[in-house]
């Protein structure tokens, strides 16, 4: 019985995708004859309320697409020139200028100016200037930054060629610096590399 009631919800779903039957809402249903007769109406009520909440998914999937804030650039993208926004920014092509948010920046691109932003995740990027977050900059193993950063708090796992500024640092094993380092604490783990000066306030 369990077999024939789900070869009947798959013939039930293949005709509602070949446009036999439809997904508006079903009448009320016809006493039937047989015990087949009931199962094969049921089995096409099923199948066009499980493509109804299906349809109804992927409408609500596009509204929040279409009404979300955030901005991404893609790999393929060069824009010359600045940006500045107030929404979320992800960037994972290449900007030759600044980038200025209010908002949070993810960068796995090239930036060719200064970058400010809240928090800032540097994923395995090239940056060639200042970077300032006024909350956090998280820096991961492969990225280049070659400007001075400053910003609450950082935790590198990357490369930086700049003086660093902030009230808590971490370089990870992986990072290595090349600058001088103002803080107030600072955690430096086994395998970091420091070349400058470290005074901590």
């Amino acid at each position: 019985m369990a077999n024939r009631e789900t070869n009947n919800f798959k013939q039930a779903l293949n005709e509602l995708l070949a446009g036999k039957i439809t997904t508006d809402e079903p009448e009320a249903p016809v006493v039937k004859n047989t015990e087949a007769d009931a199962v094969e109406e049921a089995a096409k009520i099923e199948a066009a309320q499980a493509v109804k909440e299906i349809e109804n998914n992927i409408f609500k999937e596009m509204d929040s697409a279409l009404n979300s804030e955030d901005t991404i650039i893609g790999k393929s993208v060069v824009i010359e020139g600045n940006i500045r926004t107030t929404a979320k920014l992800v960037i994972n092509g290449e900007v030759t200028g600044s980038v200025i948010s209010t908002a949070d920046l993810v960068i796995t691109g090239k930036v060719g100016g200064a970058i400010q932003g809240n928090n800032i995740t540097l994923n395995q990027c090239e940056i060639h200037d200042t970077v300032t977050a006024s909350n956090e900059i998280q820096i991961s193993p492969q990225s280049i930054i070659n400007g001075d950063i400053k910003s609450g708090a950082i935790v590198s796992e990357g490369i930086i060629n700049g003086n660093v500024n902030a009230n808590s640092i971490t370089l990870m094993g992986t990072s290595k610096t090349v600058g001088d380092i103002s803080c107030k604490t600072i955690r430096i783990s086994e395998g970091a590399s420091l070349k400058g000066k470290l005074e901590t306030v």
